[in-house]
């Protein structure tokens, strides 16, 4: 298949995230890059008060597994026996689930311990890159792309409907730093691992959408 310029410039990007992932993964334990996470982290603790924490809480509930789960499978249900469409769960479940790996491999090989500056929440487990930041990036971005590629009715609102998955996606890496369970360049190193991942997921669908009908 020979690859468009829209492809050409998706593989760029990905090698400038892949780029910058790895540069974040190689300088937060460097003094001066991990001063700044936890200076950034004390300030952000200064804005505790119980209406954000609630806010903030219900933000990083909000994309974790159970409801991503139960928006993949609902929608699986819909576009195989509503719709004949293969491609699309099968793309976003590949997204799902690769991500979700991707971040337990990522966590296991950097091995960086999670903060411990004036936290709101209990949790285990490493902390680079952050999952909060990375698994929603890519399931909610896949998500949305895939929408507006297939209904017609959305293209006229596709600004709108990215401009508020990309806020949300944001609040929910902030509400992570926030409540005191990552630091900053966790949740940067997260958009950018789960950012390369996305737009992996996006030539593969490309791909299979430009393959003859099976």
């Amino acid at each position: 298949m020979t690859l468009t310029n829209s492809m050409k410039r998706t593989i760029i990007l990905i090698a400038v995230f892949m780029v910058f992932f790895m540069m974040f993964g190689y300088l937060y334990h460097q003094p001066s890059i991990y001063a700044v996470d936890v200076w950034s982290m004390k300030h952000v603790s200064h804005l505790h008060q119980s209406p954000l924490n609630s806010l903030f809480i219900f933000l990083t509930n909000a994309a974790s597994r159970p409801y991503q789960y139960v928006i993949i499978v609902l929608l699986s249900i819909y576009w195989l026996l509503a719709e004949r469409k293969w491609r699309e769960p099968l793309v976003l479940w590949i997204c799902l689930l690769g991500v979700r790996f991707g971040n337990h491999w990522l966590k296991g090989s950097f091995e960086r311990p999670r903060p411990e500056i004036d936290r709101i929440i209990d949790i285990t487990g490493y902390s680079f890159p952050s999952g909060h930041a990375m698994i929603p990036l890519a399931f909610f971005g896949m998500l949305s792309y895939l929408l507006v590629q297939n209904y017609s009715i959305l293209q006229p609102y596709k600004k709108i409907i990215y401009f508020l998955i990309g806020l949300f996606i944001l609040l929910v890496g902030f509400s992570r730093v926030y409540l005191g369970v990552h630091y900053p360049t966790d949740v940067i190193g997260g958009y950018l691992a789960g950012g390369t991942w996305l737009l992996v997921c996006i030539l593969f669908y490309r791909w299979l959408k430009g393959r003859r009908s099976i």
